[in-house]
């Protein structure tokens, strides 16, 4: 499975931890590659919106040293799928509220 990240989306975070970037996106592919492979058992709706007509789907990631993170990602009809947006806060309802500020500031169509 081949995984992308946006630049919008994933930009500040990766500028955070500019010094673990290889480590954090090797996490993130490993896990949702997991994830999506086994049906995606601790994958929750992130958002009521829809990228491009495809749900997004969120889920805590481990990152090793760095710690743990919430990934928003949508997965399309080639098992391809793109991070949209990654942030270090863990709490549900603040995450999403974040998500949905950077899917409208990026002009994500419904």
């Amino acid at each position: 499975m081949k995984v992308e990240y946006e630049r919008s989306g994933c930009k500040q975070f990766f500028k955070k931890h500019k010094n673990e970037v290889k480590l954090i996106k090797h996490c993130i592919e490993e896990a949702l590659t997991s994830q999506v492979e086994t049906g995606m058992t601790k994958v929750k709706r992130a958002a009521s919106q829809r990228v491009n007509g495809d749900c997004i789907y969120e889920c805590r990631v481990n990152l090793k040293k760095t710690g743990s993170a919430r990934v928003a990602f949508i997965v399309d009809e080639h098992s391809l799928i793109t991070v949209i947006y990654i942030s270090s806060t863990l709490q549900k309802d603040a995450f999403t509220h974040l998500l949905e500020r950077n899917l409208k500031e990026n002009h994500y169509s419904a």
